[in-house]
């Protein structure tokens, strides 16, 4: 268990940043939020709908009041995350959220409500403390809809974000399973994204037709400019995924799948030296586990967030595709943590950018994509930060995995280096239906195949990053 100081534990006084958002009932449209900058008393009241019309495909006819609630939290987590600027002047962030629900009683109750702000807090680095309050308004249209529609019967459920991993993920759980329908569920605020969706799983739908059904529900702002806004969210995969539970439970389901290469997922820190580059906890282990206790335990019935490629690198997603040859796939996603404005959109040299040029290079697909480090007429000043910050944590990982050949001595120097891979044990061997020292051989094996995979292409992928100097500071880490 991690036994590092919670964000509470380490604010004293006034050493944050407090912000108070008051949400008027979450609407299809004209709903709002008064936001408010306690430290520079600043208020601003700005626009957030939520489209939720896709919930009207559903299994169940009616609409539970509490899946409502459910929905409406994770649009006051949306929109909060992303107005309250991100640890201004290194202090963290202290918000306040005042929501209306139609069921306080059950959101304020413990132990709901000491889950979801441990949730929130993990996955933001932020205390998040919330007012559940009385709604009084109109049903939106999809509540009040008690029509039954057409769905596919046994259907796996699963986030859609349109990049690589859930392509290639779709792409090899249909293979694998020919007779099972699959519903993809996207959401976000991006209408370049939302249209990626849509044009990604249609080309999917043309191979497999029949098959995958695409439904979206997209939160948007309005009459929002006085305030600007995070351009990445931390609390973005617990959102995802909190709408994603909502659609699967609609469906008769009680698992959502995400898909997602274990590295990735599991995100480890490159080195202390790496400040300023993300490690998201998006789709972490233990945040999926704690989304899924979230919902188990306001629904009051046991449901399940699932990863089924937690032990797969990225390569090993992408095999699928390069079997049939479907170079003209990966091209459509986009993997880009800092997309630029002008073409090529995809920047080549950002961490998850290289992670999606190394994995299509270990499977010997073709990348048809365009990035600016390879197409585009300007370089950035420092195009090979992120690669040597990468290319240091695999000679860390490769002498970790060489220095015995015993398993559990091999487990107890990652876990030196590493110490969040036990509490990934110790937490997810049960929901993965594995002993511990079964987890654990999987987590050594799936590092052992991502260094493989980089032996055999890292200078393919080095190519206009590195020169001499870089490559030897890279590998100065065993």
């Amino acid at each position: 268990m991690n036994n590092e100081p919670s964000i509470k534990q380490k604010l004293h006084g006034g050493d944050y940043n407090n912000y108070t958002l008051h949400f008027e009932p979450v609407l299809n449209s004209n709903g709002s939020v008064r936001f408010i900058d306690c430290s520079q008393s600043k208020e601003v009241n700005v626009g957030i709908n939520v489209d939720d019309e896709a919930f009207g495909y559903r299994v169940q006819a009616e609409f539970p009041a509490i899946v409502a609630d459910l929905i409406d939290l994770a649009v006051a987590i949306h929109a909060s995350d992303r107005l309250a600027p991100q640890n201004l002047s290194g202090k963290p962030r202290r918000l306040q959220v005042v929501l209306p629900v139609r069921h306080p009683e059950l959101l304020s109750a413990e132990p709901f409500r000491t889950k979801l702000e441990h949730l929130l807090e993990w996955a933001t680095g932020s205390e998040w403390v919330f007012d559940f309050q009385t709604r009084v308004a109109p049903e939106r249209f999809v509540k009040q809809q008690l029509v039954l529609q057409t769905v596919p019967q046994g259907c796996e459920v699963a986030l859609w974000s349109g990049g690589l991993d859930a392509l290639a993920g779709l792409y090899t759980r249909l293979r694998m399973y020919p007779e099972k329908p699959f519903v993809l569920f996207g959401t976000g605020s991006s209408n370049s994204v939302y249209a990626r969706q849509g044009e990604v799983a249609k080309k999917i739908e043309s191979i497999f037709p029949g098959r995958c059904h695409l439904f979206r529900v997209p939160i948007r702002f309005h009459d929002s400019s006085e305030q600007q806004k995070n351009k990445r969210s931390r609390a973005r995969g617990v959102v995802f995924t909190l709408l994603g539970a909502a659609c699967a439970y609609l469906m008769g389901r009680r698992v959502l799948c995400v898909y997602e290469n274990g590295i990735g997922a599991i995100n480890l820190p490159y080195r202390a030296s790496a400040v300023g580059l993300d490690h998201s906890r998006s789709v972490h282990p233990l945040t999926l586990l704690m989304v899924g206790g979230v919902v188990s335990e306001l629904l009051g019935e046991e449901f399940r967030v699932h990863n089924p490629f937690l032990f797969w690198t990225k390569a090993q997603m992408c095999k699928a595709l390069a079997e049939d040859g479907r170079n003209d796939l990966p091209p459509l996603t986009m993997s880009c943590d800092s997309p630029h404005r002008q073409q090529p959109i995809q920047c080549g040299y950002c961490s998850s950018c290289l992670l999606r040029r190394q994995a299509l290079a270990a499977t010997d697909i073709k990348d048809g994509t365009r990035y600016v480090v390879l197409h585009g007429s300007r370089l950035p000043k420092e195009p090979s930060l992120h690669l040597r910050h990468m290319l240091a944590q695999v000679t860390t990982l490769r002498c970790l995995l060489s220095a015995s050949n015993e398993p559990s001595l091999q487990w107890e120097a990652m876990t030196k280096e590493f110490p969040e891979l036990d509490d990934i044990v110790d937490r997810g061997a049960v929901a993965e239906n594995l002993l511990p020292a079964d987890m654990q051989t999987r987590l050594i094996q799936l590092y052992r195949s991502y260094v493989s995979e980089w032996d055999a292409v890292e200078s393919q992928i080095a190519v206009g990053l590195l020169n001499q100097r870089d490559k030897q500071q890279a590998l100065n880490g065993c």
